[in-house]
This record gives structure tokens, C-alpha cells and sequence, in this order.
């Protein structure tokens, strides 16, 4: 419940502000049609952390290959349903999301051919490896 319930007043606030504030049909569909937009403009880029995990960690774990794919595939189809029925806000987060699944299927085929990938965060073993110097350093 703590995480519909802000989805749900944000769609309320939204619906509210629409009806009350835009007294034309056009101006109601410009603004929730905007607010779409961003929302899937976010949807689309939140993979970018992952991309940034398999960067970081030069392995391709954090990352899923069908997910990647699929995405891609996704955001193609609705990018020519969009084109086909001239909405642009169906076009533009669409070929954002195209965009983003093209990314990380490159990212993927570059870091799924590194050989030593490293299974584990580098910044725990950091971590770890200070706790083995402080503990050496408290015994003496």
C-alpha cells in the first residue's frame, strides 16, 4: 500500500488539476499526455543503473539478456504504432526506449566477451580488504 499510494494521488492530482484548470479537450490531452510522456521516458531509462553495474564491473550478470532484448523489441513496435497513428506521444518515449534497449544490447555484447569477469562488487571487496588492514593494525 506505502507504494500504490502515491502513484494513486499523483493520478488523482493530476486528474483533478486537468479538469479544473484546462477547459478545452486539446489542452486536457496535451497535459496528461505530457505526463505520460515523462513517466515513460523514466521507465525506459531506468536500466541505465544496471548499464552502469556492468560498466563498472566489466560483467554482464547485473544485466539480463532477454530483459534487454525484449525491451528493445517493445519499444520498436510501439515506436511504429506511434509513426502509423502519427501520436507523438507514443513516438517520442518510444524511440527514447529504442534508443536504451540498443544501448545496452551494445553494452552487453561488448561485456559478455571480457573473460575475467569479476562475480562479485568491487566495492565490497574494498571494503573488505580495509576491515583485514584495520583489524591487522588493532592486534599489534
Amino acid at each position: 500500500m506505502m507504494m500504490v499510494s502515491p502513484i494513486l494521488i499523483i493520478f488523482g492530482m493530476a486528474v483533478f488539476f486537468s479538469i479544473f484548470s484546462f477547459h478545452t479537450h486539446q489542452m486536457r490531452k496535451v497535459f496528461v499526455g505530457s505526463i505520460g510522456l515523462v513517466a515513460s521516458i523514466l521507465m525506459y531509462g531506468s536500466p541505465l543503473v544496471a548499464v552502469k553495474q556492468v560498466i563498472r564491473t566489466k560483467s554482464v550478470e547485473f544485466m539480463p539478456f532477454y530483459l534487454s532484448l525484449f525491451s528493445f523489441l517493445t519499444s520498436l513496435l510501439w515506436l511504429l504504432y506511434g509513426l502509423l497513428g502519427k501520436d507523438p506521444f507514443l513516438t517520442a518515449p518510444s524511440f527514447i526506449g529504442c534508443l536504451m534497449g540498443i544501448l545496452q544490447l551494445v553494452v552487453y555484447c561488448i561485456y559478455s566477451k571480457c573473460k575475467e569477469a569479476p562475480k562479485t562488487n568491487p566495492d565490497i571487496e574494498q571494503a573488505d580488504e580495509l576491515k583485514v588492514v584495520t583489524s591487522q593494525d588493532n592486534t599489534k
